[in-house]
């Protein structure tokens, strides 16, 4: 039998402002059916909201769910086995899910392990955010990411690691396009794979109609990537007013991850995040926040992401991200976007990101109005994520 829910007297928003006012939500299956003055049927669960606020689940553009947020997730991703990965990712995305994430896109991990794990979740087997997933990043031999990548050198290696990984089911590719703070040895923001290399990965990943992202944290990084024709730009150290304006122009979303350099910068040495680490994001942090506000004021879109996994970043605080986006020149109706809208456009999603009919019910009840403040999506009543109540009275438990 098909589960009902009714979510009864509800104040309605998602990126578009307010939907409705003193609204009924009926859920059927996996979907919105309806909102405005449905009654309950005798297979309905009836929950009064009492006016509080339903918005669409949030989605986190850039997570790592094979890496558990400590000081320094490699050691940890280095000695697990696939086995325990599975299941301490399990109760990372499980908690991820009850905090209104409800959609993640993993940008580098174990490729089993993921894929794996995004099955599970997808079939309802265990309790997550719905995952796509690039499995391996590609990377040059040595990069940045090498030790979770498919090192490659030259146009048709790349595009053989571009069509193995599609082939073994990844949902988005990632492209090293720089080296990063967080491979030891390596200074962070130095150019890496070619435009040409990046370029034959894109062709056979749009050719089979899937999204690619690109790390870089360097101006000339971000150019070659840019050149070569990514559909996202992942942290983006460095972008100036001109390759800001390209992207505008070819429709290239930025995902910022701006709050995890910032607690890295402030937090990370007490914390016993490796100096190297907490070196390179103090000298490269100020060219985001300057980028962000400058791709903000242009119109950049903005896809919220907070590298979730990596140092003191956990993948359901994609709240604290949209308090920097607030910070630096967004309203929070923008940012609500950013973690909605702007996200689902970005995976190649239609079917979630608002609150209508026939959208898939991912959904948010909050005290609290997040079209006044973003501060609003933490700690919501409840979360509803493909129609299974995941937090609040009577909320699914999978063992």
């Amino acid at each position: 039998m098909t589960r009902s829910l009714l979510l009864t007297n509800a104040r309605v928003v998602d990126a578009r402002g307010l939907v409705a006012e003193q609204a009924n939500v009926t859920i059927d299956g996996s979907a919105i059916a309806a909102i405005g003055d449905t009654d309950a049927t005798s297979e309905s669960t009836v929950f009064d909201l009492g006016g509080r606020t339903i918005c669409p689940g949030l989605m986190n553009a850039h997570v790592h769910v094979c890496f558990d947020s400590t000081a320094n997730p490699q050691q940890a991703f280095d000695a697990e086995s696939d086995q325990d990965s599975v299941a301490n990712a399990q109760l990372r995305l499980a908690r991820t899910v009850a905090s209104g994430v409800t959609t993640v896109r993993d940008l580098g991990g174990k490729a089993p392990v993921t894929l794996q794990l995004a099955r599970m979740i997808g079939e309802g087997e265990a309790l997550g955010p719905s995952i796509l997933t690039a499995g391996k990043v590609i990377c040059v031999p040595g990069g940045h990411g090498h030790w979770m990548g498919i090192e490659i050198e030259g146009a048709s290696e790349a595009k053989a690691a571009a069509r193995g990984l599609i082939d073994s089911g990844a949902s988005v590719i990632k492209l090293m396009a720089t080296a990063g703070m967080m491979t030891d040895g390596q200074e962070a923001g130095a150019p890496q794979l070619s435009v040409d290399e990046m370029k034959a990965c894109i062709e056979e990943a749009h050719a089979a109609g899937i999204h690619v992202a690109a790390h870089s944290e360097s101006r000339q990084g971000a150019a070659n990537a840019i050149s070569a024709g990514v559909d996202s730009i992942e942290h983006g150290h460095g972008l100036d007013r001109p390759l800001l304006e390209k992207m505008v122009e070819k429709g290239i979303a930025l995902v910022p991850t701006i709050s995890c350099d910032r607690v890295i910068v402030t937090e990370g040495l007490d914390a016993g995040v490796p100096d190297f680490i907490v070196a390179d994001c103090a000298r490269l942090a100020p060219s985001l926040e300057t980028a962000l506000r400058e791709a903000i004021e242009l119109g950049v879109i903005v896809a919220a992401g907070n590298d979730g996994g990596a140092p003191l970043t956990d993948p359901g605080d994609i709240v604290a991200e949209l308090e920097v986006y607030v910070e630096m020149g967004m309203t929070p109706q923008q940012a609500l976007a950013s973690a909605t809208v702007a996200n689902a456009h970005l995976f190649g999603l239609t079917d979630r990101g608002l609150v209508e009919p026939g959208q898939r019910a991912d959904l948010l009840v909050v005290d609290g109005d997040p079209l006044t403040s973003v501060n609003a999506l933490r700690h919501p009543d409840l979360v509803i994520a493909a129609g299974t109540l995941v937090t609040g009275e009577g909320a699914a438990i999978i063992e």
